[in-house]
């Protein structure tokens, strides 16, 4: 049996951010794929998220404890994680997510261990860190790349510009992206709908942690100068997300949101209350100045509602028609985008999201994984129409 041991990320299944979404959705959708018996998952989660061992979805889920510091948490988590991979569960293969666990790449390798690594953004462009942190995570991403035997990049921006900064590596980095969620939504948002006094199609959603880099001061801004509050009924702005530790910014939100009725901070929801109040949404709005690939605004297209996205290159990779993006930083051009017939952002426009299926996602990163552990397959589940096939 290959044992794969998952690290970098907060834990699953419903722990706030991208990176823990995209683990939540991936792995088992990997785990599906592969016969009983041939690949074990365990992922070293941070205890203050996940308060107790267990199994979600075929995933072997380890808490492990980490300081409650921002600078601190993540890369002395890394730290012993690696050592209970490589001493405790004696693991064949490591798969580390982000850049700021990156920094312990070269520690994984001295560990002996086979390390595939997933890049989910430049973090060092958020607004949050100083010089230093800044310089950190810019080693990070360098170490991580220089020293992992295969490098997965969720947008394709970034994998091209690591190819042309590490050529040497290049043969090594390979795009596979972010997918959406094909669940149910909740069937209880009524209830939500009439707490907050929304009504259905009049209100406009964001969704993302209460963080600089998402931009949500600059959406309130926006929506309060726009028309939107002055039709009737009202719209409203509802904000999904909530931070992970205490912060001025966090502080700010709120409190403009306590001296206007028609912003909501709902702070943090079920995954399937989250696609319910995107498809029950006016419009989505996603005005980060930093993302890798954004799985709110995947599965805000998939609901069919109108969205705008600030024009990052992450986000331009999405391939929305140029209507569908603003100025980014731009409080005057969002206003402007707001005012405008908001039918224009629908998703009429034929967008291909066949790319995002987190079936195929997991299937080629499967491949990365088999790659890894020195190039064998591992036995495959046969689907029913197959089997049936080579019997006929």
């Amino acid at each position: 049996m290959t044992k794969l041991t998952v690290i970098g990320l907060r834990g699953i299944p419903d722990v706030m951010g991208g990176i823990e979404t995209h683990c939540a959705q991936l792995l088992p959708h990997i785990l599906a794929n592969v016969a009983p018996g041939e690949l074990k998952i365990t992922l070293l989660a941070r205890q203050a998220y996940v308060d107790a061992r267990k199994e979600v979805n075929g995933v072997e889920q380890i808490p492990i404890w980490a300081p409650r510091h921002p600078s601190a948490e993540t890369i002395v988590h890394t730290l012993i994680a690696l050592l209970y991979a490589r001493f405790v569960l004696r693991t064949d293969l490591v798969h580390l997510h982000a850049i700021g666990p990156g920094l312990l790449a070269p520690m994984a390798r001295l560990l002996g261990l086979r390390l595939l690594f997933t890049h989910h953004g430049a973090d060092y462009r958020r607004q949050k860190w100083g010089p230093f942190s800044r310089f950190m995570l810019r080693r990070g991403e360098s170490l991580a790349v220089r020293f992992s035997h295969r490098v997965i990049t969720v947008s394709p921006s970034t994998a091209k510009r690591l190819q042309a900064r590490f050529p040497k590596k290049a043969d090594r980095i390979v795009h596979i992206p972010n997918g959406f969620s094909s669940e149910e939504p909740s069937e209880a948002i009524p209830d939500l709908l009439a707490k907050h006094a929304l009504n259905a199609g009049s209100y406009v959603i964001s969704v993302g942690r209460l963080v600089p880099e998402k931009a949500h001061d600059l959406l309130i801004k926006a929506f309060q100068a726009s028309r939107l509050p002055l039709k009737e009924p009202p719209w409203k702005l509802v904000i999904v997300g909530d931070s992970d530790h205490a912060s001025d910014y966090a502080r700010s939100l709120s409190d403009r949101a306590e001296r206007d009725e028609n912003i909501i901070l709902v702070g943090k929801v079920p995954r399937k209350t989250v696609l319910a109040l995107n498809a029950e949404s006016g419009l989505f709005v996603l005005p980060s100045y930093h993302e890798g690939l954004s799985i709110a605004a995947l599965e805000a297209l998939h609901s069919g509602v109108p969205v705008l996205l600030s024009d990052i290159d992450a986000n331009l990779n999405i391939g929305l028609p140029q209507r569908n993006y603003f100025p980014v930083g731009s409080t005057e051009k969002l206003t402007e985008k707001l005012d405008a017939d908001l039918s224009d952002y629908t998703q009429s426009l034929n967008v291909d999201l066949s790319h995002f299926d987190w079936q195929e996602i997991a299937r080629t990163t499967l491949a990365e994984i088999e790659l890894l552990a020195g190039g064998a397959p591992l036995r495959r589940i046969v689907a029913p129409h197959a089997e049936q096939q080579s019997k006929a």
